[in-house]
């Protein structure tokens, strides 16, 4: 059989160079990418859902000349060079590194397998709409079913980025035992001839329609394929970094869901990730923010002691509803944890973080959707990098899309409030309340009014639960200022911590509305941006550094005036420093407009202050300091603080 490179061309059609939408998608995270479209993509394909999908990244090393039609592709890259030469530097740069590449006497080759799976269906009539013409020959096509976890047709240009010839070849063996490969070039238009120009996609095939070569292609001298499944091979894969543990990382965050339900098996070179040593892996991960949070996460999604929570059963218009269920949520409190919640759909891959559900509240979750028709919706509203959610992406109806996320969002912070809110009510002791609130180091004699006022809220709030909870003073000790403190936020609202995710809820000593700022329709409160002071302004201070640990929490001492006292505790000495203030809601935040900054601690010396940054010197380690500050914002506000060294 006669095969070689056909590069299709059409008279005044579309001129493509180097770049284009479905890679510009997935470059600067090119292995992170790889990992998780791949796998999604296979799991997708399953065909014994009883079992689970095996994944394997292997690397070889192969002579050049066994890449098939190397020569024909040779003389390719000449002719785009010759093509592009002073009209594109980027093209010219890939251009002189593939004749590079392709000049040497071995190839680097990524070769990744997948089993349990269907194969490339519809190999053999090409049939448009098939697993095959949508991988292969489709652009911005997918025709997958309504519970996969691809819906763009995007995730398929991954693998390119990944090789240095922008050159793939799939051999597949399908649930019907057709063996099939075919190549593809995802590379740039060149001139043929002078009356024509090629589209930039060049098929190794049999024929001038680009049809798959029935046979199987075998690059890996030890590797032979018996049973159903896709193999790709990802041409002169030459990665900077260590693309081993790159890719152990990027399963582990991505898919340990999916790992340890036993729905999916990885295999890198030698190395196995399956559900019998997941567990052990993630515990040995080094000790780094966002490995904690995998470590809570999974924590949570293993313990017997987390809460899961049933969606309820919604109906919309348009003849839209979720039956009860389709979606769990599944929470964990305790101390120190990220107040998140990750978000995941039917094949259990990491989506994306949901953040501002509760500032008070120290707990982590995780929601997966696995219902048929709540799965549609979020799919439809879903970016093609699966990272986030958008109403707006839901063409059919935006603002029912809009109502639906709406809905889910307030699902999750309603649970969080009834659950663990609740919870730290029954286990307060109200004995001693006064000796932890208020702090007689935030309110000093120039506001004994407002200190009075604080201790007469207090009475007030608790004074019907102080005989219940004295009876259980006996019997449940140990608490610490930060469990008062907590219980004081998170349930009255009558100080705030100001960490990440604060909604903004609760009363305030001294009047004024919940938490500061104006309601949206979902309960939330944010800031009034038709205010004057630039409250308007996206936030200018972006440091470099990563933030020091701090403790903190504050009061409102005087509303017109826009004063608050923080009490911030740094878990290491800083001799220069600054803090970055700002005002959180669910939907922005914003600069805070700071008018003037002093601190009541005579070691802590305070610069200068402007826009939402105060400047320091000699903050101690975990010894409380006091700083005043006044902003132009005369009502109730929720914020939080950061600790940077400069």
């Amino acid at each position: 059989m006669n095969t070689f490179w056909h590069f299709p061309a059409v008279a005044g059609g579309l001129i493509n160079s180097i770049n284009h939408a479905g890679l510009e998608t997935f470059r600067g995270n090119a292995l992170e990418s790889l990992t998780r479209e791949i796998c999604q993509n296979s799991l997708d394909a399953v065909k014994n859902e009883k079992k689970p999908v095996i994944v394997e990244f292997s690397s070889f090393t192969t002579d050049m000349n066994k890449v098939p039609g190397i020569n024909q592709l040779k003389d390719v890259f000449l002719k785009c060079q010759e093509t592009w030469k002073g009209k594109n530097q980027q093209c010219e740069y890939f251009l002189e590194n593939a004749l590079q590449i392709v000049q040497r006497p071995t190839i680097q080759i990524l070769r990744i397998s997948d089993f349990n799976t269907k194969g490339l269906e519809g190999a053999k009539e090409g049939e448009l709409g098939s697993p095959w013409s949508s991988l292969v020959k489709e652009a911005g096509s997918s025709n997958k079913h309504e519970s996969s976890g691809g819906s763009f047709g995007i995730g398929k240009s991954a693998p390119f980025l990944n090789s240095k010839l922008r050159t793939l070849f799939y051999s597949s063996l399908d649930i019907t035992d057709y063996e099939s490969f075919i190549g593809v070039a995802n590379i740039m238009s060149f001139k043929k001839n002078a009356n024509e120009i090629t589209l930039g996609n060049g098929y190794y095939t049999h024929n001038e329609n680009s049809d798959a070569i029935p046979h199987q292609l075998f690059l890996e001298p030890s590797f032979v394929r018996k049973d159903t499944g896709t193999d790709i091979y990802v041409t002169a894969f030459e990665p900077c970094e260590d693309w081993q543990q790159e890719i152990i990382r990027s399963v582990l965050h991505n898919f340990f869901i999916t790992i340890y339900r036993k729905k999916l098996v990885v295999r890198i070179n030698d190395f196995e990730i399956s559900d019998r040593n997941i567990a052990q892996l993630i515990s040995d991960l080094e000790d780094t923010e966002e490995n904690r949070h995998l470590q809570h996460y999974f924590h949570l999604l293993t313990s017997d002691q987390t809460i899961k929570v049933a969606y309820p059963a919604q109906r919309y218009k348009q003849g839209i509803s979720f039956a009860e269920g389709e979606a769990t949520l599944y929470l964990m409190n305790g101390e120190d944890l990220n107040r998140r919640v990750l978000m995941t759909r039917t094949t259990g891959m990491r989506l994306f973080e949901q953040k501002n559900i509760s500032g008070s509240i120290s707990f982590t979750g995780i929601l997966m959707i696995t219902g048929k028709n709540m799965n549609t919706i979020f799919k439809q509203m879903e970016n093609p990098a699966h990272n986030e959610w958008s109403s707006e992406r839901y063409e059919k109806d935006p603002k029912l899309a809009k109502k639906v996320y709406a809905d889910l969002r307030s699902f999750i912070r309603n649970a969080v409030k009834e659950h663990f809110q609740e919870k730290i009510t029954d286990s307060m002791d109200a004995i001693g309340l006064s000796d932890f609130l208020p702090n007689k180091k935030l309110v000093n004699m120039q506001g004994v009014n407002k200190t009075e006022s604080l201790h007469s809220s207090i009475k007030q709030i608790l004074k019907k639960e102080i005989k219940e909870e004295s009876r259980k003073a006996t019997r449940q000790r140990g608490l610490t200022t930060e469990d008062v403190e907590a219980q004081l936020a998170g349930e009255y609202g009558i100080t705030l911590t100001g960490e990440e995710g604060g909604n903004g809820l609760g009363k305030h000593s001294g009047g004024g509305n919940s938490g500061g700022g104006v309601q949206n329709p979902s309960g939330q409160n944010q800031l009034d941006k038709g205010m004057t002071g630039g409250l308007d302004r996206q936030r200018q201070q972006k440091p470099s550094s990563e933030p020091i640990q701090i403790a903190q929490r504050y009061v409102c001492i005087d509303k017109e005036r826009g004063k608050y006292r923080f009490v911030i505790t740094a878990k290491k000495a800083i001799e220069k420093g600054r803090l970055i203030f700002r005002v959180i809601g669910e939907q922005n935040d914003f600069d805070l407009p700071i008018q003037n900054a002093t601190t009541d601690d005579p070691n802590v010396t305070v610069e200068k202050w402007g826009a939402n940054k105060i400047d320091l010197h000699s903050i101690p380690a975990k010894k409380p300091f006091i700083i005043n500050v006044e902003i132009e914002y005369p009502n109730y506000c929720a914020m939080e603080v950061e600790l940077y060294e400069n």
